[in-house]
Formats: structure tokens, C-alpha cells, sequence
């Protein structure tokens, strides 16, 4: 990230206006503009743009100093066409880091979207004492793995054979095993009293990846707006050369 702090206290004293005024000017409050001179936050590209309108700075100079801004193309044709090319090649920096940060995004929204669902079932297959009707004659009819999903089988009151997928949290199942289960007063549904500890590890797993998924969105959107400035500044350095 650009560190304009400094720069942006150095051209508001040159300009004789304090924080408060200069907050005022900008439309934000003397707390924003204190953390942007510390350099604990960033302004983004159109606040940027207006800082350099009322400090009279050009954005080149107040993004790189004086006196370095980064180097303009050596040589120029006449319709520009060396210029253009710098720009897009110097452009080509870091999307190489953008292009594998969308698709661990991908990746990581398609895990918090399975982790949700693993939740959700959970959440609503856990008997949470309201079924208190138990059936004690419900078979495993396959195990797919340990501590994951099972298919169950159970006869309702009207002797109809009711198939039910679950996940289960019971270890040593086998397939044939018949085990106890709440079927719910209507015997409409097989209900789990799952382990505490089963329900607060899913949860825990969950919001780590969603906490996750919100930092690569939040840094992908951060690399954008720079590569946005980063495109204005060159734009702006080619047209000056030609």
C-alpha cells in the first residue's frame, strides 16, 4: 500500500488549513483524515483525487514525492503507440496475484457455502429435547465414513418403511447396526442428540472460513483500486510525454 500520510500533513500545513478545516473541505470527518496522515487508513480514488484538487498537488507527486515519480517510456511514436503499450505492460504487475486470489476466493466460498449447509443440517437434525419419541429399531443401512452421512431405515406407526439420510456423529457404526433414534411424535423425521462439541466444531470451522472469505474480498477489492490508480497515474505520464 501507497504511504501518502506525510505527504498529504505536508501539502494541508503548505495550504495553512488545520485537520478540522481540511476535513470540512473534504466531506469527512478530522478522525479520517487523522488516520489517513498516520497512515492507518487509505483514501480511496475519489477522495484521492479531491485531496490533490484542494491542496493544488498534482496526484503523482503527492502519491510518489518529488521527483519520483516512476519513469516514462524512453521512446514514443507519433501516434502514441509506445506509450499505450508501457502503460499495459506495466499493468501486467500483480494480476498474476489478483487472477490466484479470485480463484482461492472461488475455492473458499464454495467451502463456507458446504460448511453452512453441514450447519444448517446439523442445526436442524439435533433433537433439542422437543421429540421425546425414541425408536429403537432404526438400521443402518450404509455407512458412506465414519463421523459423516448414513443411510437409516424405520418403520413408521402405519408400518411404512421410511429411508432417511443423516449425519451422524456416533463412531464404530456399521452397516446392519440398528440403533436408537428420535423419530419425532408424527415419526415425520429421524432426529440426533448430536455432541455439543460436534455442533460448536462445525460452527467454529464455519466462521473461519467465512472470516476468511471476507479477507481475500476485502484485499482483492484493495489490489483493484490500486491497480485503478495505478492506471491514471501511468495514463496521465504517457499523455504528458506525447
Amino acid at each position: 500500500m501507497l504511504l501518502i500520510g506525510s505527504r498529504i500533513q505536508e501539502y494541508r500545513k503548505k495550504a495553512g488549513l488545520n485537520q478540522e478545516e481540511f476535513a470540512e473541505k473534504m466531506g469527512v470527518s478530522r478522525q479520517a483524515v487523522s488516520k489517513w496522515e498516520r497512515d492507518k487508513a487509505y483514501p480511496d480514488l475519489d477522495r484521492l483525487v479531491c485531496i490533490c484538487e484542494i491542496l493544488d498537488v498534482q496526484v503523482g507527486e503527492l502519491i510518489y514525492g518529488k521527483g519520483e515519480e516512476p519513469e516514462a517510456p524512453e521512446e514514443v511514436s507519433g501516434d502514441g503507440t509506445s506509450a499505450n503499450n508501457a502503460v499495459h505492460l506495466k499493468n501486467l504487475r500483480g494480476k498474476g496475484r489478483l487472477a490466484r486470489l479470485k480463484i482461492l476466493f472461488c475455492v473458499m466460498a464454495a467451502i463456507c457455502v458446504f460448511c453452512v449447509i453441514v450447519v444448517a443440517v446439523l442445526f436442524v437434525r439435533n433433537e433439542w429435547t422437543s421429540h421425546s419419541d425414541k425408536n429403537g429399531n432404526v438400521r443402518v443401512e450404509k455407512v458412506y465414513q465414519q463421523y459423516t452421512k448414513a443411510d437409516l431405515a424405520y418403520f413408521d406407526d402405519n408400518g411404512r418403511k421410511i429411508m432417511d439420510t443423516v449425519w451422524l456423529d456416533v463412531p464404530g457404526v456399521r452397516d446392519g447396526d440398528y440403533i436408537q433414534l428420535y423419530t419425532g411424535a408424527d415419526g415425520n423425521g429421524l432426529f440426533l442428540n448430536y455432541k455439543t462439541s460436534t455442533i460448536v466444531a462445525a460452527s467454529f470451522v464455519m466462521l473461519v472460513f467465512i472470516i476468511l472469505l471476507i479477507l481475500i474480498g476485502l484485499e482483492i477489492r484493495r489490489m483493484k483500486k490500486e491497480d485503478t490508480l495505478q492506471i491514471i497515474l501511468e495514463d496521465k505520464t504517457a499523455d504528458e510525454k506525447m
